[in-house]
């Protein structure tokens, strides 16, 4: 999703455009484009989260 979006704006849409397009918010696009100019496809990955991981018990 993040590199349709980033492809769409490179394409020439602008981002209220892309991101009705994909059903999400600009917000969104706007980081997406904003990471993927800054980093490179780098940007777009996932950032390890913050908290415990969850865990199952028996």
């Amino acid at each position: 999703m993040r590199l349709l979006a980033v492809s769409l704006f490179l394409q020439c849409h602008n981002r209220t455009q892309v991101a009705s397009q994909l059903k999400v918010a600009r917000s969104s696009v706007n980081l997406w484009v904003s990471s993927y100019l800054g980093q490179g496809l780098a940007g777009l990955e996932d950032k390890p989260r913050l908290g415990k991981k969850p865990s199952l018990s028996n």
